[in-house]
């Protein structure tokens, strides 16, 4: 929408300002013309997931079925949410003030946002068919004596400009154009706005059909499609169309005021039709799966883009914080950036975000900007409570990761944040968020007490907090008696920030899941937490993987861990735990509940057996694993495990009657330890997947693990198994083996490899 939105293409045409509200007729009450009057200029005033950084590859806890689970750009979001999807169930909310969730609409489905164009109150247009019109196509030319293609209102749009209902309902990506009325008569008679349009819709269609991928939905399609089977991976720009229902254009449907709403001159029934969607603007420029672009370069003349009290509204509107949508700040593409590929310009424009305004910061902020009618600053403010409401203040998840966030902006937040009396999951994961700001965010935690009803998940993660951060939060922790999970992977944390974690978490009655790794945490941290775990009665998840914990720390975890009768996944993988540490968490295995182990990444050496331990060191570790009847998953990836510790390992490997996945990845498994894990595949049931990537077995151990696999009626792609060139040399390269096409080069800063070898 455009200088004064959508309000503007609705309001009548008017030679001068109204002497007094009460001159204002029925017709006029949502008056918003972009016109402007004769003497005095018009005026039209802003998550995803976020700017990429890099693209995220979520990692279950102790999964091992991706290569990149312990990857550093691996997150802890998912390991919290498959906690939170079996042991804490989103509850019910009643829906929300605003006016949409009282008529039963949602911001996540595109059905119920069609239904809003049931009554024919607005129009959406194609926008192969705005390319046709910027590229001066005859066909699109309203009249063959017009001297160049300008946007015809809505009035004279022909039939074939015009998408349907049902191809929304669909799924057709959504896209809502906000840009500035350049005149009062017309908002873009030099046609250089659609032009920008005409050139970004043709780079962004054609980059779309020429992707040769499987189709993908975004945030641009509708969750509707989506739930049919469509996955969700890409942004709507980056996301070729896929076909629903039969065969569907790859196309957009675009909303762009002058066109989709009735315009002067106008009947009554069509003023009534214009103000009845202006009541709806909000929802469209708010709605999870409408990409938005700003044109935020005014035409030549006309007042600046952040000078107009519209334009301001659709950009705090579309910024809310609503999924992972994608808004586009056309404003910043340079001149030579519309030769370059759909992608380098999406990501060229991505739109800053900045906290939510609160809506009493709004009005605050539209008391700044022009209007080219009074009345609509008053309309703005009550229209975006209404959305603010439904999207903030009943907000069940807060999206906030990866918006490049401060210290600055926690404080900016604590107003959108003490609004919320429904939040459950709070996500501010790879932010830059400090001490400062850590402490910040512990002080909304004890001043709001309507977030601590409810709160269930802070996500942390991908920060820069330290100890002074971690223990302004502990001492708030206690305070939020409905939290579940706590993630703070990622930081600065060491062992004082860790102990005084573990003074507050006995009183955190609730607690299921805590993550810490990949911090500096040592002994003495590990020792604290070890001795509060007992006292933690809920806690089923502690990851304290890659720090610097070693055998002391290794040791009171494993005096601790049969003390935890709710514990099932643990992990303390890649620390500095040696055969000591080792051998004592095996010893206390068998009297433990765990589901997944994690030892990956250490010094253990041959731990079945080898010339760091002895024999009995290795009958200890083979008997506790007969004993471990719940454990499903572990991990003794990236060790010394060489022939002789496998052959023990795998002679135990048929009594452990639940597991399920082994990693066994870099280690130094020759062609005999691969021929004695292939004895034993046939006779473990529930084994469903074992990686074997980059140990020092040759093609002969190969050959014989994929034929075993295979005559075990095990799944194809389940196999991670590819052998060393040099068969006694170490690891030498496991892309010079197996099919090329199957091969995933490895990432800049992966520890591993990113491949997944098909039987």
């Amino acid at each position: 929408m455009g200088a004064e939105s959508s309000t503007h293409a609705t309001a009548e045409k008017r030679t001068g300002p109204p002497s007094g509200p009460n001159e204002r007729d029925t017709g006029t009450k949502f008056c918003c013309c972009r016109g402007e009057e004769a003497d005095k200029e018009i005026s039209h005033g802003a998550i995803i997931r976020e700017a990429l950084e890099e693209t995220e590859v979520p990692g279950d806890f102790l999964s091992f079925k991706d290569p990149t689970a312990y990857s550093r750009s691996s997150s802890s979001c998912q390991s919290l949410s498959d906690l939170l999807e079996d042991g804490l169930p989103i509850m019910q909310v009643p829906n929300g003030k605003g006016s949409w969730h009282e008529e039963g609409g949602s911001y996540k489905s595109c059905k119920l946002l069609a239904k809003s164009l049931a009554d024919g109150d607005a129009v959406l247009v194609w926008g192969s068919w705005l390319v046709k019109l910027a590229q001066g196509h005859p066909s699109c030319n309203a009249s063959a004596s017009a001297a160049r293609s300008v946007l015809p209102r809505r009035q004279n749009l022909p039939a074939e400009a015009l998408c349907s209902i049902d191809e929304i309902r669909k799924g057709t990506p959504l896209l809502a154009v906000s840009y500035c009325w350049a005149t009062a008569t017309h908002p873009d008679p030099e046609a250089s706005q659609l032009n920008l349009l005409g050139q970004l819709l043709d780079r962004w269609l054609s980059w779309r059909q020429r992707r040769s991928d499987p189709p993908v939905n975004g945030p641009g399609a509708c969750q509707d499609a989506q739930n049919q089977g469509i996955s969700e991976n890409l942004p709507m720009s980056l996301a070729p169309q896929s076909e629903l229902h039969g065969e569907m254009r790859s196309d957009v449907a675009v909303l762009v005021d002058w066109c989709s709403t009735y315009q002067e001159p106008r009947f009554a029934a069509e003023r009534r039709s214009s103000e009845r969607f202006l009541q709806q603007v909000g929802r469209w420029f708010a709605h999870e799966h409408t990409t938005v672009w700003l044109l935020t370069k005014s035409p030549l003349g006309a007042e600046p883009y952040s000078m107009r009290g519209w334009p301001t509204f659709e950009r705090a509107v579309s910024l809310l914080p609503i999924g992972s949508k994608e808004v586009l700040d056309i404003g910043q593409l340079q001149n030579t950036s519309l030769k370059s590929d759909w992608p380098s310009i999406a990501a060229e424009c991505q739109a800053k975000r900045l906290p939510p305004l609160t809506p009493a910061e709004l009005r605050d902020e539209l008391r700044q900007k022009h209007f080219s009618w009074s009345h609509d600053r008053e309309l703005l403010g009550v229209l975006y409570q209404e959305v603010y409401e439904d999207v903030v203040e009943r907000a069940i998840e807060m999206p906030l990761s990866r918006m490049k966030w401060g210290d600055l902006e926690m404080g900016q937040l604590q107003g959108t944040l003490g609004s919320c009396s429904q939040l459950q999951r709070l996500d501010l994961t790879r932010n830059r968020i400090g001490d400062s700001g850590a402490e910040t965010l512990a002080n909304i935690l004890l001043q709001s007490p309507r977030v601590l009803q409810s709160l269930h998940l802070l996500d942390l993660s991908g920060n820069e907090i330290g100890d002074l951060g971690l223990c302004s939060l502990a001492a708030a922790l206690p305070s939020v008696r409905s939290i579940k999970a706590l993630a703070f992977d990622s930081n600065f944390i060491g062992d004082p920030g860790a102990e005084r974690l573990a003074m507050a978490l006995p009183n955190c009655s609730g607690l299921q899941g805590l993550i810490l790794r990949r911090n500096e945490i040592g002994d003495n941290g590990a020792g604290e937490l070890a001795r509060a775990m007992p006292r933690c009665s809920n806690l089923q998840l502690l990851d304290l993987s890659e720090n610097e914990v070693s055998d002391v720390g290794a040791e009171r975890f494993a005096a601790a861990l049969p003390k935890c009768g709710q514990l099932q996944r643990f992990d303390l993988a890649r620390n500095r735990v040696g055969d000591r540490g080792a051998l004592s968490l095996a010893a206390a295995l068998p009297r433990c509940h765990l589901h997944a182990f994690g030892l990956g990444g250490h010094e253990v050496g041959e731990i079945l057996g080898g010339s760091r331990i002895g024999d009995g060191g290795a009958g200890l570790l083979a008997s506790a694993l007969l004993r471990c009847e719940r454990l499903c998953k572990l991990d003794l990836s990236e060790n010394q495990i060489g022939d002789r510790g496998t052959a023990q390992l795998a002679a135990a490997m048929p009594h452990c009657g639940q597991l399920a996945e082994l990693d066994l990845y870099r280690n130094r498994i020759a062609d005999n330890g691969v021929g004695r894990l292939a004895e034993a595949v046939p006779q473990c049931g529930h084994l469903e997947w074992l990686r074997l990537l980059e140990n020092s077995y040759g093609i002969k151990g190969a050959t014989r693990m994929v034929e075993a696999w295979e005559a075990a009626g095990k799944a194809k792609g389940r196999l991670l198994c590819r052998p060393s060139p040099c068969k006694s040399g170490g690891y030498a390269g496991w892309a010079s083996w197996g099919s090329p096409s199957r091969v995933v080069p490895r990432q800049e800063g992966d520890p591993k490899p990113k491949v997944r070898m098909s039987l």
